[in-house]
């Protein structure tokens, strides 16, 4: 009898582990053979478990052959869409940037949930196991659903196909030797696009046909796609990217968890188990062994001072060159000062101080959504853009500073805002040394965007937990604040001192972080994007550098985290969300990652489309998408980096016209 719920809790995370399996095998196929790490693979498994739901209620009684038939239907339709998708799509994301790549795919993403709500709606559906295994069966002591071991049948048997498939086929073979070597390949006189296209078909085929798989084991609403997303990251990263046996171990592995984790801490077991992971081994379960980073394992670093010696910069720096934002052209480091403001700033800057003198209470508070933003997608080109971070837990500062200062502001209401300010400044860098020092030195690229975001969601889960901040529902009726400036207490409880207030705090630290960009730590930063490896052999401390980076980011975050709790008078758990965290990498590779403005240009943009479409219910997020995939597709570098090669071209092609005058007036 002591037997029976450790066997219980055993076989309910190999069941688990079968449905994690049978989301992300589709994802495995795609990255390992295409490298695009696609953000909409959720979303497709959500539309394929709509279709199976829409026939399934047309043909009314099936028994198991019927629902694995049309299983298997849905899953070629799903694949068919996918050719569709890779011929728009992925054809053009071959040679560009990985970020870039999965931007476009979370754009895909958007677009396919919008259709999706279009389509079904927004209602909750359910759809009911085949005819014969809606009952239970008895395995030993355990009573288990006769579907879940149906599925368990599928998911083994797929695993096994799926394994024969890539070791053991001529065409699994190739692909795989594809994906190593694709010009190579090409000069063997193989054809890459026709065996990429039948990636492409088997990943799409296989979304769909998990969708419709796990469709009676599911209730159907149209955020199934980011639970499902969620998942699939979790179990590719875990056991590898693009390695099949990695992942249907991280599966198992990670279902086993999350079935302990239902007893000991629900809904924080996945998480804890990634996080524990992809610490001890980044580079996954089975996978070859990354070099997480430049330099040697020491923990030295962290005390060993913050800047490297002054020759070692200035030759790294040197030869770096920036974006200039008054010239538009790239220049030397050393042309470019930090005082340099383009006369258009100031003339945002008298724009938007005069906004309260014409301006209705919904612009403002538009206005101050867009200042909040702006400087929190700022902190993160930071990282990414001048650092080469890609982090997709940046949402976890937010939040801290969100909190702390909504849980002051009710709590204390006697403490000054200035003081609560400083508090989520160092809070924010606390954490964020704490974290930083751990994962920037055993994940790098995809491996530290999936942790960070892992730890995001552990603190996400952790408040949702706490009675004191209000768990689900969170901290409301968050009072407006008071400032002190000497002996002067300025209120903000109107919405147009409050306004201007953040005026002056996001010019303030936007001022900042525009100074220590053009700085020589900035620099630094932006010779390690460029070449990581050149500036360890200049003796620049590549692992501190982006630490510090990391730091100052986070405290950024925590700081406009405590002036948005005040702003909406609300906070809750989504303050720590995936959707949050992405707000910051939308904005910035929208507009330009690497230029400074570019995330500011990026904010705009997206709020510009959020008013549009905020009387267009269920179409906003489809706009959004499209108008988020035209941008990426027809500008990758932003729309900065587009305005800046137009202008470029434009500027070529007066200098030859002149040329061409001169050479035909020459004598």
């Amino acid at each position: 009898m002591m037997d029976q719920p450790f066997f219980s809790i055993a076989l309910n995370g190999v069941l688990i582990g079968i449905a994690y399996f049978l989301a992300a095998a589709g994802l495995t196929i795609l990255f390992g053979i295409l490298r695009i790490l696609n953000f909409a693979h959720g979303s497709f498994i959500m539309v394929g478990a709509y279709v199976a739901s829409t026939l399934l209620k047309q043909v009314g009684q099936y028994g198991p052959v019927t629902f694995l038939l049309i299983c298997l239907a849905v899953g070629v339709v799903v694949g068919v869409i996918g050719l569709i998708v890779d011929r728009v799509v992925f054809r053009r994301l071959h040679g560009v940037d990985e970020a870039v790549a999965l931007i476009a795919t979370f754009a895909l993403m958007l677009v396919v949930n919008g259709g999706a709500k279009l389509v079904w709606g927004a209602n909750y559906l359910s759809v009911d196991p085949p005819t014969g295994l809606d009952g239970a069966i008895a395995i030993g002591p355990v009573m288990v659903p006769a579907f879940s071991m149906y599925m368990l049948a599928i998911g083994v048997v797929l695993f096994v196909l799926l394994e024969v498939f890539m070791h053991r086929s001529w065409a699994g073979k190739t692909l795989q030797a594809i994906a190593e070597d694709r010009w190579i390949m090409g000069i063997l006189g193989h054809s890459p696009r026709r065996l990429e296209l039948l990636a492409v078909f088997l990943a799409f085929f296989l979304a769909g046909f998990a969708g419709s798989v796990l469709v009676p084991n599911q209730i159907l609403a149209p955020n199934l796609g980011n639970h499902f997303i969620i998942q699939a990251f979790a179990v590719v990263i875990v056991g590898g990217l693009g390695s099949m046996r990695g992942t249907f171990l991280a599966a198992m592995l990670l279902g086993i968890a999350e079935s302990v984790g239902s007893v000991v801490m629900p809904s924080l077991s996945l998480y804890v188990c990634m996080i524990v992971i992809l610490i001890l081994r980044p580079q996954g379960l089975i996978a070859p062994r990354l070099s997480v980073a430049p330099g040697s394992w020491s923990f030295s670093w962290v005390w060993s001072g913050l800047f490297t010696r002054k020759s070692a910069r200035s030759a790294a720096t040197a030869s770096t060159p920036v974006w200039s934002p008054k010239s538009g052209t790239a220049v030397p480091a050393h042309n470019t000062v930090a005082g340099q403001v383009p006369a258009a700033v100031w003339l945002l800057a008298v724009f938007a101080l005069l906004l309260p003198t014409w301006a209705s209470g919904g612009v403002l508070y538009i206005a101050s959504l867009v200042l909040i933003s702006s400087v929190f997608a700022l902190s993160w080109n930071l990282m990414f853009g001048f650092g080469g971070m890609a982090t997709f837990g940046h949402a976890a500062f937010f939040a801290i500073g969100s909190y702390l200062s909504a849980y002051m502001l009710k709590t204390a209401p006697q403490v000054s805002f200035e003081w609560v300010l400083l508090l989520a400044l160092i809070g924010g860098a606390l954490v964020a040394a704490v974290i930083g020092v751990i994962a920037i030195r055993r994940a790098n690229g995809v491996q530290l965007a999936i942790l960070t975001l892992a730890l995001a969601e552990v603190l996400r889960v952790l408040i949702s937990y706490s009675a004191s901040l209000g768990r689900d529902e969170g901290l409301s009726a968050v009072p407006r604040p008071s400032f002190s400036f000497g002996d002067v207490t300025f209120t903000l409880t109107t919405d147009i001192s409050y306004y201007l207030f953040l005026c002056a705090a996001c010019g303030l630290i936007g001022w900042g972080i525009w100074a220590l960009c053009y700085s020589a730590f900035g620099r630094t930063l932006a010779s390690i994007r460029q070449d990581a490896q050149r500036a360890l052999f200049l003796g620049i401390n590549v692992d501190r550098f982006r630490l510090v980076s990391f730091v100052i980011a986070a405290a950024i975050a925590a700081f406009v985290g405590a002036l948005a709790a005040p702003l909406s008078q609300i906070v809750t758990p989504d303050a720590a969300s995936i959707a949050r965290s992405t707000e910051p990498m939308l904005h910035t590779l929208v507009g330009g990652a690497g230029s400074f403005w570019g995330p500011a240009v990026g904010s705009l943009i997206f709020a510009a489309i959020d008013y549009a479409t905020r009387t267009l219910p269920g179409m906003s997020e489809l706009i959004m998408g499209i108008t988020l995939l035209v941008i990426v597709l027809v500008a990758p570098g932003g729309v900065i980096g587009y305005f800046k090669s137009v202008s470029e071209r434009w500027l070529v092609k007066r200098s030859s016209k002149k040329q061409t005058v001169i050479a035909r007036s020459a004598p």
